[in-house]
Parts: C-alpha cells; structure tokens; sequence
C-alpha cells in the first residue's frame, strides 16, 4: 500500500472537517507526550504506537498551518511516500540516537507553536522556524522506527477508523483552517478567474453568534488574526475571511458600505496603534494609505450577494452572506513580486475581462476594497456611511 504524504493529508484533513477534533489536548503537549512515550518504550516494538501518532500530528499541524508536505520530503527523501522511509526488517536498526534526533524536531515544532500561540509582537522573532520546514523532518525520523511499512499504514488506517467526535465535556480547540467562512468562500475560489484563488490556504474565525453584537464577535475574532498575522513570520497562509450573515445586516450596496465601514473601523482601532480613534475619512482617503494590521500591510477583497453574476467579486451561488478576505501583502508577494506585479496583475484583469466579469483598478487603495456595482461606475464611498451597527 502506497503511503502518499499528500494522500495522507488529505485523509486526515477529511477527517479532522468530519470530527471537528485530533487531538486530546494543545498540539504541542499532545506531541510532547507522544515523545516522551518514545523515549519511555522499553523496545522498538512498543514504540510504534507513539511514533504513529507523530506523524498524525504533523500531518494534521501541516493541515492546520497551510504546510504542503511533498515537494520538501521529496527533496529531502527522493520519495513523497511514507513506505520509503521506514527501516527495513532486513535492512539494519534504526539509528540509536532516533528517540533523541526525534525529540529535537519536536522541540522546534512545540516551540514554534508557542510562539504562534503566544502574546509576542508580529515581526519580533526573526529566528522563528516555520512548520513547513521542520515536519517533514519529524516525519521521515517517525517513519524510520518502522521496519514494515504494511504496519505503519495499519496503524495510521486504525487511527483514521477509531476518529470520532467528541462528546460531553471534552474540549475542543478551534481550528482557524476549518472555519465556516473558508467553507463558505470554497466555491468563489474554485470559480473566480484570479489564478492563485485555488490553491490559496484559508483561515477565518469562530462562526458569527447572532446572539451576541457585531462588535462582541469582532473581538472574539480578534485571537484568531492575531496569530494569523504572526504564523505570517514563519509558515506561508493566504488569507482569513470574515463571514457575516445577511439576514443579520441586509445584502444592498448600501448595506455593504456600512457594514464594511464598521468591519475596518474595529480593526484599526483594535489592530493598529497609528489611529487607536478609529477610521477617519480624510486619512483613509489620502492616496498614501494602505490598511496596516499588526504591522503587516493587508488588502481586503469584498464579495457579497448585490454583486451580480458578471462581476468580478460575484458569490457564485453562496446565499445568505457577505464574505470579506483579509490577505496580507506578504502573501500577495508570494505569487507577484515587486518586479512583475503591474504585467502580471494587468494580466489577471484581462483574465476576469475574457471572461466577462471585467473590473477597473481604481487609483487609491481606498475604492479597490468594495467595488461598485457596475465596471466604471464611481467609487463606493463606503468610509463615509454611519456607524450605527
């Protein structure tokens, strides 16, 4: 049987959106214990339970992080296939040292989390290790405990059988990639004629609580593009969407611009120290602005339900909410660098002309967030609306 790291990740992904749960507790002590009862096994032979769930629980980290894992375990191995990379029976012992060189991978890992976890400033750890350069790593150690890989794929088969919601009081920490917004965005990504949307890696927020206000839910997503911001510094995600229903806040142009108003004016205020104030037109409007967040400059794409079928921020079918897409400049850099950006961005407009869904890049950063109804039409002056939400 073919152990195919991508195939693997995507069986784990499926599992995890089907059980909403992998791990007992925080991913970092769950995997520090899976190592210590590494070390604890009296034998190879017991170790491999252990070993297993390491390579669950990179394969979900990688999942939940936006860690592709086969082009580096191919570089690094020659094989995207977890088969290769166990030891076999006839073919010697694992290195001695393997429950040492595993713990030090871990160690990365568990402090890298930390670190995304934690309270520190975007920016301020330029040593940070990203994930997707230390799992596949922990893996290809995890593997080499095995000596068949028939018994590896048994035990990661049993562990995907044996997966199963939770019920009563355990809890169950939130994971970003599989927010309810990245589920509702799926289908404008699969269909828009941008070229990056499909393979783009997603986060967004707890689902909007029509019991509690706007603001009360902005701040309880707040957490989650903190640490959006500051996986930023290590490991590659593209975007954090924001879903917002409309029969909470209505689907009209209108309804749009103030909503959005008030969507940009909590996040300057709570992510930013230049206007703790808030929004202000004037500043806004000046052709100098950009909309920084946590340090990192942040374009918003805006598709909601008034968008008719030939514009370039049309739903494509999803009923019943307005979807706003944080996506940081780094991402952004990711796919058009400095160099290239006007060819290849003018090349992207075309692609939306050709098929029939043209749009118009406005002069200031300001108009190319909510975009007008029609291609020509003036500027949505969507800062000036009033706050009453």
């Amino acid at each position: 049987m073919k152990l195919h790291v991508q195939r693997l990740q995507d069986a784990f992904r499926r599992m995890v959106v089907d059980t909403g749960y992998w791990s007992p507790e925080p991913p970092g002590d769950h995997l520090t214990a899976q190592v210590r009862a590494v070390r604890a096994a009296p034998d190879a032979a017991a170790r491999r339970d252990p070993l297993a769930e390491v390579i669950v629980v990179a394969l979900c980290l990688a999942n939940r992080y936006g860690c592709v894992l086969q082009p580096p375990l191919t570089s690094a191995t020659g094989s995207a296939d977890l088969a290769d990379l166990v030891t076999p029976a006839d073919g010697g012992q694992p290195p001695a040292d393997l429950p040492d060189r595993i713990e030090q991978s871990a160690q990365t890992v568990v402090r890298t989390l930390a670190y995304y976890h934690s309270d520190v400033p975007p920016g301020t750890r330029p040593d940070v290790v990203g994930l997707h350069a230390v799992l596949p790593e922990l893996i290809r150690l995890a593997c080499a405990g095995f000596d068949s890989a028939d018994d590896l794929a048994d035990r990661l088969t049993a562990r995907l059988r044996a997966a199963r919601r939770p019920t009563g009081d355990v809890a169950v920490e939130f994971d970003p990639s599989c927010a309810e917004s990245v589920r509702l965005i799926r289908p404008v990504q699969d269909q828009t004629y941008c070229p990056f949307a499909q393979r783009s890696f997603l986060w967004g927020p707890p689902p909007y609580d029509r019991t509690m206000s706007f603001a009360e839910n902005m701040t309880a997503a707040l957490p989650w593009v903190r640490r959006f911001v500051r996986v930023l510094d290590g490991d590659v995600l593209d975007g954090f969407v924001f879903a917002f229903p409309t029969d909470v806040f209505g689907e009209s142009i209108d309804d749009l611009g103030r909503l959005f108003r008030a969507f940009v004016d909590h996040l300057i205020r709570t992510l930013t120290s230049a206007a703790p104030g808030g929004l202000e037109a004037a500043a806004v409007t000046d052709p100098q602005w950009y909309l920084v967040l946590e340090g990192e400059e942040c374009f918003v794409s805006v598709f909601a339900p008034c968008y008719p079928h030939d514009h370039s921020r049309y739903l494509h079918g999803v009923q019943g909410w307005m979807l706003f897409m944080l996506q940081p400049e780094k991402a952004i850099l990711r796919q058009l660098t400095v160099a290239d950006y006007g060819s290849r961005s003018a090349a992207i407009r075309e692609r939306f002309r050709d098929g029939f869904q043209p749009y118009e890049l406005a002069d200031r950063e300001v108009d190319r967030f909510v975009l007008p109804l029609r291609a020509g039409d003036p500027p949505v002056r969507w800062y000036e609306t009033p706050t009453d939400i």
